[in-house]
């Protein structure tokens, strides 16, 4: 019998200072309780979330045991072992289940990476898996890519990423090209054009969703960002929005 998908909220959803200072505006663990009561499985804790908080807020955390996937955005040329190990610590100390990353920028770099990448994971828990966000501006942004870099490397170890933005000549080529290595998903639907509480945009999210299922997907998801981001941004807004993606979305992974 197959499990439904399990769903997190990422926390860099509601973080207003997520590309600009990068400093936390809130404390994660004061939400913990409404992301539970709502329904969440777990969250995708944004790395200076639990880095930059402070001693008290950091076991508020691990306590909690909430924390599925570590959200990291240390670097995997030889420059970048301090963060790396830095990330490993937080990983250890949450227990979490997962860790995201991203690969660097250059191209000519991919056997460093790769090199740093497996050293890394031999420094990481057994227990925990290592996920790859293959985002747009990364050495891995197309499936040939990516598909090439992890040929020869665990997929039950390493997984990867998927964006979800309501675009299906977007999503789907990730699946015909990594197949089962698909682990995650990251939702994104912060287009108006895939607000799925609107009945005009729900015949194509479905037909999507139905389509991400067909490819035998049945890993993880994160609402990873949703509609409201901007200048006058609101957290409350910006959070119904997430529940709203939420529950649709996990009628349609279940």
């Amino acid at each position: 019998m197959k499990t439904r998908c399990g769903f997190y909220i990422g926390t860099v959803c509601l973080e207003r200072n997520r590309w600009g200072s990068r400093k936390p505006s809130f404390q994660v663990s004061d939400w913990l309780p409404r992301f539970k009561a709502d329904g969440f499985d777990g969250i995708e804790l944004w790395e200076n979330h639990f880095a930059l908080a402070d001693a008290e807020e950091q076991q508020r955390l691990i306590e909690s045991s909430f924390v599925t996937v570590y959200n990291t955005y240390a670097g995997f040329s030889d420059a970048d072992a301090e963060a790396r190990e830095q990330a490993a610590q937080a990983v250890e100390r949450l227990t979490a289940p997962a860790v995201k990353y991203n690969v660097g920028r250059e191209r000519e770099r991919l056997d460093e990476y790769r090199r740093n990448l497996l050293a890394w994971a031999e420094r990481l828990p057994t227990s925990c898996r290592l996920l790859c966000e293959c985002h747009p501006g990364t050495a891995l942004e197309q499936p040939a890519e990516a598909s090439a870099f992890f040929a020869q490397i665990d997929p039950k170890r390493f997984g990867i990423i998927v964006h979800v933005t309501g675009d299906e000549v977007r999503t789907y080529p990730w699946f015909e090209a990594l197949s089962s290595r698909v682990a995650h998903l990251h939702v994104q639907l912060r287009d108006p054009a895939a607000d799925p509480a609107l009945p005009a945009n729900q015949g194509r999210l479905e037909a999507l969703f139905d389509g991400i299922r067909s490819h035998g997907f049945g890993g993880t998801a994160t609402i990873e960002f949703t509609r409201g981001l901007g200048p006058q941004e609101d957290i409350e807004t910006l959070y119904a929005n997430a529940r709203t993606d939420f529950a649709w979305c996990r009628k349609r992974l279940k």
